[in-house]
């Protein structure tokens, strides 16, 4: 978990039993930013949508899907560099 990210952080994840990749990607990306009203304002959705997306209710946009993993590499990037 990245330094700073409580427990607390609004970042839900779906039931084990629908956990897939998407959601769990969205989630790191959600610990990173913060929470979902961050992740929800860079991606510039609805949170409805980030938590339908985070809950695996429906699959994220792929440009969602790929712009969260670009969160994790360059969150990935800076921690390698510290």
């Amino acid at each position: 978990m990245p330094v700073g990210v409580s427990a607390k952080v609004d970042c839900p994840l779906p039931a084990p039993s629908r956990q897939t990749t998407y959601a769990r990607t969205l989630h790191r990306a959600c610990l990173i930013l913060g929470g979902v009203v961050p992740l929800a304002r860079h991606f510039g959705v609805s949170e409805t949508a980030l938590r339908s997306w985070l809950e695996a209710h429906e699959e994220p946009p792929q440009m969602v899907f790929l712009a969260a993993i670009e969160i994790i590499l360059l969150h990935l990037e800076q921690a390698g560099a510290a």
